[in-house]
């Protein structure tokens, strides 16, 4: 009885986790935090990107090609990527965390 019990158990675990081991998509980037987009960001050369935000792009949108890059006082990176021929617009901080602008 006792192992019918923790048959149960480890079933029950092993079924609920499996969602928290599910490949992210591109719609699903974790936002670590929201800033104010006061509309002070600065064009700059894509060249001009830190490899940290150039590492971001690449393993988060792997097909994705920088087109434009901006950026603030702050050191946080307006992007502007083109993804199999439509643009997306991304942000991310300095450490290469995206982040979802407030209005």
């Amino acid at each position: 009885m006792k192992k019918i019990f923790v048959l149960i158990a480890v079933c029950a675990i092993s079924l609920s986790s499996a969602n928290v081991f599910a490949q992210q998509t591109e719609e699903e980037l974790p936002v670590t935090k929201t800033y104010a987009d006061q509309g002070d960001y600065k064009k700059i050369h894509t060249d001009k990107l830190s490899e940290i935000i150039k590492a971001a792009v690449e393993k988060d949108f792997p097909e994705a090609t920088i087109s434009e890059a901006y950026t603030d006082k702050k050191g946080n990176c307006k992007l502007i990527l083109t993804i199999n021929n439509t643009t997306k617009t991304v942000y991310a901080n300095s450490r290469g965390e995206w982040f979802t602008p407030e209005e």
